[in-house]
């Protein structure tokens, strides 16, 4: 078990920061080269190319957040079976997990692209920047089964505790994503399906890295027995996974209301929040690192029925990502506007609008970390114990709480409405979890008597 990290044992604050570090600089290296996307749009493609792609994010993201809930839900049932050392259940979920990532990527990869016109134009995206939208969201909408794959084949890795594998394979796409953008931008007239090739290869290639590196883990290795349709084990899978792919979905219908709303506002606008949004991914990187590590922690010790170490681990997860909120608070405030001006290239006046709609956004998101913090800490340890339904539950209290803002509040607070959606919906959601969470781990102490 080299490869594994037993979290059933040890201290849970070191064990905690010795999955969580990994996965941090996991998250540094994707956001880098989503950092790098953007950049080489904005300034080799122009704040119209930016705002494109930028147009069709909310679209794209309904439907990849769905595959990483369905990804993590998946991740929580490897976890409690190495938790609970049942290697040949484990075994199956993992057989059974590929057949199921085939099926449903298939699904929303066709679906998603056959859509994407008709919801673009229904999203109101501004008429100067429509088809380069539609080849861009055609062609991500289409390979979304590649980004399934890769985030399942990441949730075997962490669900035997190997944080480690998924970084190499990040480092190692990022760059190769990097290169590919480059090149084809520069050296060919694909515009925006360049960054699109680039961003695809990359998946496909991290997903080849951890397919190899699990196959060389021993508890890891299946055989054609394994495949066979287990019953207990797919079921498990959709009843861990599904509720939170649709929690998932369900948030983003309300960034779709957002996307309509912003998209109103015109092609600066959606060029400025674009820029804030990808600046956003850099303020959730340790939030999401100590998110992975709580969940997986949380889930080999119910597994272990360890509630104990479950109270441990939840409390060091929330000092430091308490902490961590702190620090990105602090850079966002110091650094913001520098940092978003890196994106794009052009006419002054443009680019001073554009960032000036960006700055507003950031201050506002960034104000909220803290919130969203306590959301992803709560979130995965109700995960962890076996609940479904809670974190679901809090998709639709984000979801409403977006629409709240950017429908009901738009005639007086104007474009605020859109700079405040997310914020507020963190805010009732992570309320929520938290409750749940002090509900739920009193109720597992009844069961397994303390």
């Amino acid at each position: 078990m080299s490869n594994t990290l037993d979290m059933t044992q040890g201290k849970p604050t070191k064990l905690l920061v010795k999955f969580a570090f990994p996965m941090l600089l996991t998250n540094i290296f994707q956001v880098l080269y989503s950092l790098a996307d953007s950049a080489v749009v904005g300034r080799l493609l122009g704040v119209n190319a930016f705002a494109a792609v930028g147009a069709s994010w909310f679209y794209y993201w309904l439907l990849f957040s769905a595959i990483l809930g369905i990804s993590h839900g998946f991740g929580t049932l490897f976890a409690q079976r190495f938790g609970a050392k049942d290697m040949p259940a484990l075994r199956k979920a993992f057989a059974n997990a590929f057949l199921l990532t085939l099926g449903i990527g298939a699904a929303l990869s066709i679906g998603g692209a056959l859509l994407s016109r008709h919801v673009l134009t229904w999203l109101n995206t501004p008429a100067d920047i429509m088809e380069e939208t539609v080849i861009y969201t055609l062609l991500m909408t289409g390979g979304l089964w590649i980004a399934f794959l890769y985030n399942v084949l990441g949730s075997m890795l962490r669900g035997l505790g190997d944080s480690k594998t998924p970084l190499k394979a990040m480092i190692f796409s990022s760059l190769l994503n990097i290169a590919v953008d480059i090149t084809l931008v520069t050296q060919t007239t694909l515009g925006v399906a360049a960054v699109v090739i680039g961003n695809l290869v990359a998946y496909a290639a991290a997903s080849i890295y951890c397919l190899l590196k699990l196959r060389r883990i021993q508890e890891a290795r299946l055989t054609r027995a394994d495949f066979a349709w287990d019953k207990a084990s797919v079921t498990a899978l959709l009843r861990l996974g599904l509720p939170l792919g649709f929690r998932n979905f369900v948030t983003s219908l309300g960034g779709l209301a957002v996307q309509y709303a912003i998209n109103g506002y015109g092609t600066v606008f959606v060029a400025g929040v674009t820029a804030s949004r990808r600046l956003n991914d850099l303020l959730w990187m340790i939030g999401g690192a100590l998110d992975a590590a709580v969940a997986t922690f949380t889930a080999q010790n119910y597994g272990a029925r360890a509630l104990a170490r479950i109270r441990q681990g939840v409390a060091t997860g929330r000092n430091v990502m308490l902490a961590a909120a702190a620090a990105m608070l602090a850079l966002a405030l110091v650094f913001g506007r520098g940092l978003l001006s890196l994106f794009l290239a052009g006419d002054a006046m443009q680019i001073d609008a554009v960032l000036d709609v960006a700055e507003r956004q950031l201050m506002v998101t960034a104000l909220g970390i803290p919130v969203l913090y306590m959301l992803f800490l709560y979130r995965s340890a109700l995960q962890g114990l076996g609940d479904t339904l809670v974190p679901m539950l809090s998709g639709f209290v984000e979801l409403g709480m977006r629409l709240v803002c950017v429908l009901l509040m738009a005639g007086f607070l104007n474009e605020w409405s859109v700079y405040l959606a997310d914020a507020v919906g963190w805010v009732a959601a992570g309320l929520l979890l938290f409750m749940a969470y002090q509900v739920l781990f009193q109720r597992r102490v009844r069961e397994f008597g303390g």
